[in-house]
């Protein structure tokens, strides 16, 4: 039998149910499929998730989200390469600089930048993403001023990279204009990952994110506390202000291990959420996170 609604025995929907039936009249689970606007027919779903992921679900969409910090100490940090999850109140200025001269448009380093953030736009956070040229040492200006920064990536490079040739000679740092505050780095030790590894996010105005699994990584030998947090309202910029609450605390976290929920966590639009942990005997020690996100838009 062929895949399509017009060719697979479906020849209608019930009038008032809107469900689909086959020629016998009977029902058909309409979750297995998914209308191709483009060809104006059904097609049959033969794995939700890979369709999601090949962008053949409407509405839907999947997020990977993944970070790192190699220095967690005693107190609180995001899971992000910098230590900050930088959360202002309205769109910040922003640029990007290598503390190499050979991360630039003509040299071997990294040559352009793809950031992926959020920006307020008439009382809406609304999804942006562009790229900029690199300069070396020179700080050059982001296309956009954002509110949220959560992922960015070495887009082209002068170098084929290799286990030992990296595509950025330098450590990349987003900052605030001026040489202000650091948002984000993308380090330069051990080997050059090229991405930003930022284990927060923010759900954008007109989504809903939904969470069924989370998985941590922490030196076997030691014990640190991973705390997932939520805060409602980013655009509630005046008091009473949404408070930042914790959705789960991992509190005796060891070694590598996954978190799954079986009805997924649904976190509403404007809402930042954030992977934080600290060492409980007083080391600093490396820590990661990876998180997978169904985004949905609402409507």
């Amino acid at each position: 039998m062929a895949d399509d609604f017009g060719t697979y025995g479906i020849t209608k929907m019930h009038k008032e149910t809107g469900r689909m039936l086959r020629e016998n009249n009977t029902y058909v689970n309409r979750a297995d499929y998914v209308y191709n606007s483009h060809r104006d027919y059904y097609k049959k779903v033969l794995d939700f998730h890979v369709e999601m992921s090949l962008g053949n679900v409407p509405n839907f969409s999947i997020i990977h989200k993944f970070g790192r910090n190699a220095n967690v100490g005693s107190t609180f940090a995001p899971i992000t390469q910098s230590g900050f999850y930088r959360m202002p109140t309205s769109n910040t200025a922003l640029e990007i600089v290598s503390n190499s001269a050979d991360d630039n448009a003509s040299g071997i380093g990294a040559r352009t930048v793809y950031y992926e953030g959020l920006k307020e736009v008439a009382g809406e956070l609304v999804i942006t993403s562009n790229t900029v040229t690199m300069n070396g040492l020179t700080p050059v200006a982001l296309p956009d001023s954002l509110i949220r920064l959560y992922r960015w990536y070495v887009a082209s490079s002068g170098t084929y990279a290799t286990q030992s040739s990296a595509s950025h000679q330098g450590e990349l740092t987003i900052q605030e204009s001026g040489a202000g505050d650091i948002w984000s780095a993308i380090k330069a030790n051990g080997i050059f990952k090229g991405q930003s590894q930022i284990g927060c996010y923010t759900v954008p105005s007109g989504y809903t994110a939904l969470i069924n699994r989370i998985a941590y990584s922490v030196q076997a030998t030691l014990e640190a506390e991973i705390i997932f947090m939520q805060r409602n309202g980013v655009l509630n910029t005046t008091a009473p202000f949404d408070a930042l609450r914790v959705i789960t605390d991992i509190d005796s976290a060891k070694g590598t291990t996954s978190v799954d929920f079986v009805a997924p966590i649904a976190i509403q639009e404007e809402t930042d959420l954030i992977f934080m942990g600290k060492s409980k005997g007083g080391q600093t020690l490396p820590m990661t996170i990876d998180f997978e996100i169904k985004l949905v838009q609402n409507g």
